[in-house]
């Protein structure tokens, strides 16, 4: 680009977007062949009209790939950002919510036991979770053992609550949708400021 600039000085300084599109198209390992005869502005040979159309719509082929895929990841965010609160609201639908309710108030060591352990109830709308709690619920074996184990168990020496994975679970998406947001906005931005690019050079090249 420097020896471009020195070489064509005049003609950028006439040409800010050019220029423009050239740094860009130079820094991305682009290269140019221009014709310059004497007392002309340099014309462009190389990339050929033809080229830079098929390089464009490769870009935004590539460009829409992307753009679906930000989709996706956008409605994962949302999804996983919500989780909670669609959760909360579903579980009045749901009998079983209802029965651990009525267990809770007439079995004071059903309500222990639940304490003990953070029974995710409000979760149970969620079939990853609904198994777990039914069987809580109606199982007074699998309620014991599952207590004895979140209090006695390495696996929950740092926080006793059967509903910390559920809790890690959501984090986990809501950061990785976060981060996959991020990696595609940029690959979003500079396919663009390719396309942009191209297009500018296309201009150039049908002078």
């Amino acid at each position: 680009m420097e020896k471009f600039k020195k070489k064509f000085k005049h003609s950028l300084k006439e040409n800010a977007s050019r220029a423009s599109a050239l740094e860009h198209y130079f820094s991305s390992g682009g290269i140019v062949r221009v014709e310059y005869p004497e007392g002309r502005a340099p014309s462009l040979v190389y990339p050929t009209k033809l080229r830079l159309r098929r390089l464009i719509k490769e870009k935004q082929s590539s460009l829409s790939e992307l753009q679906e895929r930000k989709a996706r990841w956008e409605k994962k965010l949302k999804e996983a950002q919500l989780y909670n609160l669609m959760h909360g609201l579903r579980k009045f639908s749901q009998p079983l919510y209802w029965q651990h309710v009525s267990k809770s108030a007439l079995d004071k060591d059903y309500r222990e036991n639940a304490a003990k352990v953070g029974l995710p109830v409000h979760l149970v709308s969620d079939k990853r979770w609904q198994p777990m709690i039914r069987m809580f619920v109606h199982d007074e074996d699998y309620r014991r053992q599952l207590t004895e184990t979140v209090q006695n168990s390495i696996v929950y020496k740092k926080d006793k609550k059967v509903a910390r994975y559920a809790k890690d679970l959501q984090l986990f998406r809501q950061t990785e949708s976060a981060r996959k947001l991020a990696e595609l906005g940029k690959k979003i931005s500079s396919l663009r400021e390719d396309v942009s690019t191209l297009r500018e050079l296309m201009k150039w090249a049908g002078e």
